[in-house]
């Protein structure tokens, strides 16, 4: 028993429930688009293909931030900083990137099994797979170099999945699908972004590039608000259009998006600030795109 939390440690299973997220809301725009009903086996394998994509770049992040001597420098919260997983048990450090590297084989083993059965789509689902796993695989030790590039990838990475899901269990998208990726994508940015904060003197000593240390944490605020209102700016413009109002249910987050912008308008450094902000924003970066799944699909 003690090995199985070990594993689920290195993969960070709490943040696994964003995947669940991001592909209940690429199921419910595939779902719109088809007259029939999903293959349950079909949405299962592409939650299982996404479940080990994200499981793969967790579990390679971990390894390479206790190879790089990351995980001894960041201050720990619930949100950021790593999971101390391999500080508490080295000796899962070789097993941790057979762990990623096999997440990743599966992924790529999934995504190669739908593009042999549905040939049509290789144009449109063939690029996203390639795209999906280089992230995967560049994101720690080439990407976190990169301050805009770091800001981008996580977002880029979840909007991937979501797309992935609606093109594989719904053909390709049209131009609403592409809107309603959106907020996944900026939400998820956010998620990282903020993440970010307490570790700026450690991603600094071992050589990363953030944007909160690239400009500022201020600015990186500012950022993370354009980020939120864009993405609100967004489930407001559904409520005009017809077969996707339903989305805007994801507005319903709105509020701790709010209290989190609140409680950093001022010194986000602090823990008693910090802290909470970071709780609700992954909550609204998991909640948001639930929401705007059940509302598609209700309405």
């Amino acid at each position: 028993m003690s090995g199985t939390w070990d594993w689920l440690g290195v993969v960070r299973g709490r943040f696994l429930l964003l995947t669940l997220s991001c592909v209940a809301l690429g199921l419910a725009l595939a779902a719109r688009g088809r007259s029939d009903a999903v293959p349950v086996v079909d949405a299962v394998l592409v939650l299982l293909g996404a479940l080990a994509a994200h499981a793969a770049v967790n579990a390679l992040n971990e390894w390479s931030d206790y190879r790089s001597g990351l995980d001894l420098r960041t201050r720990r919260t619930a949100f950021s900083g790593g999971s101390g997983t391999l500080l508490a048990h080295p000796h899962l450090l070789g097993r941790t990137l057979l762990l990623g590297l096999g997440s990743l084989l599966g992924c790529a083993l999934i995504g190669l099994f739908f593009l042999l059965r549905q040939p049509q789509l290789t144009l449109s689902l063939a690029p996203l797979g390639l795209a999906g796993l280089l992230l995967v695989v560049v994101y720690t030790p080439w990407l976190t170099r990169h301050p805009w590039l770091c800001l981008f990838a996580p977002g880029l990475g979840f909007a991937l999945m979501v797309l992935g899901t609606r093109i594989v269990l719904g053909g390709p998208p049209n131009t609403g699908d592409l809107l309603l990726i959106l907020p996944a994508l900026l939400l998820c940015n956010n998620l990282l972004l903020l993440g970010q904060f307490p570790d700026i003197e450690a991603d600094r000593a071992v050589g990363r590039r953030t944007l909160p240390m690239h400009i500022g944490v201020e600015k990186a605020l500012h950022v993370a608000l354009v980020q939120w209102l864009l993405t609100y700016g967004v489930l407001l413009a559904m409520l005009t259009q017809p077969g996707l109002s339903g989305a805007a249910l994801g507005l319903l987050s709105l509020p701790l998006a709010l209290r989190a912008a609140w409680l950093l308008r001022r010194e986000p450094l602090q823990a008693q600030h910090l802290l909470p902000a970071l709780g609700l924003n992954a909550a609204v970066s998991v909640a948001t795109p639930l929401l705007m799944a059940v509302g598609l699909l209700a309405l």
